[in-house]
């Protein structure tokens, strides 16, 4: 038997494993893509988007003060901090322009912040600070991957934007991040390259992906079954 090869980059590594549990995801996402009321998909999307989006800077500020505390003894923490505490201040106050979007079409941000998240939001921040507070913070370079290593397309999201007739402050968080996630991406795999990463921390980085993967997938099934529940009621 060949042996593996021992310089595969763990931005490359992990890259791969994300791509093989992509499909369910995918279908998903084509599943709203293909809805018939692309405005009502939209809304739908971005109102549960906002369950998770408002938990993206506590998240990572968890992950800092973890790094923090681990990183006298531990190199790989210590790796973490600067990445953690820059991308903390990169990310914040993106939940309140989605507020604001969401409330360009009319929505209600006091209902909406009424409302508790789905579990399926739950599931999928939960499971990092699991992994976060009870094996390492480097967990969260896995979510991360995930969520910004593949970013939306301008052309996708303007071609969205002209068949739901929604105006463009519906899609203004969505264009920003079309942008901002290119460059992330970029220095998420510098980072993951110049880690002192073990065989069990990559590991869990790819536990950290799949499992974000499929809470993703779950999310957009849920928000897919639930305007199947609108559509069956309303016909």
């Amino acid at each position: 038997m060949a042996a593996c090869p021992t310089n595969t980059l763990s931005s490359s590594v992990l890259r791969r494993k994300i791509a093989l549990a992509l499909p369910p995801l995918a279908a998903a996402q084509r599943r709203l893509d293909q809805h018939p009321d692309p405005a009502a998909a939209w809304i739908a999307f971005l109102r549960v988007l906002y369950g998770s989006m408002r938990a993206s800077v506590p998240l990572l500020e968890t992950a800092l003060d973890r790094a923090r505390d681990l990183s006298p003894a531990d190199p790989l923490a210590a790796g973490l901090v600067d990445y953690l505490r820059r991308h903390a201040e990169e990310e914040r106050g993106h939940d309140d322009w989605l507020l604001q979007d969401l409330q360009s079409v009319g929505v209600d941000s006091a209902e909406l912040l009424r409302r508790p998240s789905s579990g399926a939001v739950a599931a999928l921040i939960g499971a990092q600070y699991y992994w976060t507070l009870h094996y390492h913070p480097v967990c969260i370079l896995g979510y991360l991957m995930v969520l910004e290593g593949n970013p939306p397309s301008q052309r996708s999201l303007q071609d969205l934007q002209g068949r739901s007739g929604l105006p463009p402050s519906a899609f203004r968080t969505m264009l920003e991040h079309a942008d901002l996630d290119i460059d992330h991406a970029a220095e998420l795999d510098d980072l993951l390259d110049r880690l002192p990463l073990s065989p069990n921390h990559n590991e869990a980085l790819g536990l950290s992906a799949i499992s974000t993967v499929a809470g993703l997938a779950s999310i957009l099934n849920e928000v897919g079954d639930r305007l199947a529940a609108t559509c069956s009621t309303t016909t």
